[in-house]
């Protein structure tokens, strides 16, 4: 007997991937239609470039799936942050979802200069969510 796609996914796979998968696909349809080997239906079912995790990510998944690798790669961390949280740490500043756009943005400047550069640092953010 067939096993389906998401049989073949959760059979190779822990869960966890498994629902990074899922959360890919534009059409979840595919799942439950009878699959080839893990390593095409891993291929075909998203553009691993357009993913949420990114070409590395599932390449090193890849590896995992034909044995290659022994580990997986570590799962990304899904953190929401409130409009426009801003980090400031040593050598860097974050600003995570500016604008509650989604978009996060990194600076690198000596947190002394900070004060010097807010300025500059807001018109750059501001153009850049216009």
């Amino acid at each position: 007997m067939e096993m389906t796609v998401l049989e073949l996914l959760l059979d190779n796979l822990p869960d966890e991937y498994v629902d990074c998968v899922v959360n890919n696909l534009e059409d979840r349809s595919v799942l439950s239609e009878d699959a080839s080997c893990i390593q095409s239906e891993l291929i075909a079912l998203f553009n691993w470039r357009d993913s949420r995790e990114g070409y590395e990510f599932w390449s090193q998944v890849y590896s995992y799936v034909l044995g290659e690798d022994d580990d997986l790669p570590p799962l990304p961390i899904d953190i929401k942050y409130k409009p426009s949280t801003v980090i400031i740490a040593s050598s860097s500043l974050f600003m995570m979802n500016a604008g509650s756009t989604g978009l996060n943005i990194k600076y690198d400047i000596d947190f002394r200069e900070l004060k010097k550069a807010e300025d500059k640092i807001q018109e750059q953010v501001l153009s850049w969510l216009n």
